[in-house]
């Protein structure tokens, strides 16, 4: 209970309100769940598919979008605005900063893809889904989101400038979806590598429901490293 009442709760609550009180958000997010009706509706009414394969196809690229947009303001419009320099003198510490920041953006992400809870449920009123798939899908999206979100994080806490922010997070996401596709063109051990390194190969694995010690190990050690990344510029400012 402490912790929900510490600086990394109260910063999170703060810019999650900030997300929904802001236009753009709205708007990104409406876009994003109508694309993502489109996919998942089109082969359950037209080939009568009932399963979550056309809800995760395009997750993975939608969120190269998607999670970017939503980040890009974090700290970029802390320093726009000048309220990170306040921020700093406050008694909290570099690394509640980010983690209070980056709970916000994980935050809002949880609220937005509960509203897609929907399409299981509408699977088992029309139909028989396997239940492991389906919390195996979602376990994949948690963490391609987790990821996703501390790429955001880091790529604003570079720059005070959102839209360089929006397009180096989506550049480096865009990377490790890239990947998969890439090491098809690849000689052999060199293709294991670059897929292994790729988010497809570890999302995929795990929305099968197959829980690897290697997947939780990827999406883990990615997440500390743009994280940390994320601290050691916002120490580095400190000095500047």
């Amino acid at each position: 209970m402490k912790f929900f009442k510490g600086p990394i709760w109260s910063l999170a609550r703060r810019d999650i309100s900030t997300f929904f009180n802001s236009p753009g958000t709205y708007i990104i997010c409406v876009v994003f769940l109508l694309t993502l009706g489109w996919f998942f509706a089109s082969p359950l009414f037209v080939l009568n598919q009932s399963n979550l394969d056309s809800f995760l196809g395009p997750i993975p690229i939608l969120f190269t979008f998607l999670v970017p947009a939503l980040t890009m303001k974090l700290f970029a419009e802390e320093f726009k605005a000048g309220t990170m320099e306040s921020l700093a003198t406050l008694p909290i510490k570099d690394y509640e900063i980010v983690l209070g920041k980056y709970l916000a953006a994980l935050g809002f992400l949880a609220v937005l893809m509960a509203f897609t809870l929907f399409y299981p449920l509408l699977l088992f009123l029309v139909g028989s889904p396997d239940t492991g798939q389906i919390l195996g899908s979602y376990g994949a999206v948690v963490c391609l989101a987790a990821f996703f979100a501390a790429i955001g994080v880091w790529a604003s806490s570079i720059t005070k400038n959102q839209v360089i922010a929006f397009i180096l997070g989506f550049f480096v996401c865009f990377v490790f979806f890239l990947l998969s596709h890439v090491a098809d063109f690849l000689p052999g051990a060199l293709a294991d590598l670059v897929r292994a390194m790729s988010l497809d190969f570890h999302f995929e694995s795990l929305a099968r429901g197959v829980l690897d010690s290697r997947d939780i190990l990827y999406w883990a050690s990615g997440i500390v490293f743009f994280l940390s990344a994320c601290l050691a510029s916002i120490s580095s400012r400190r000095w500047l």
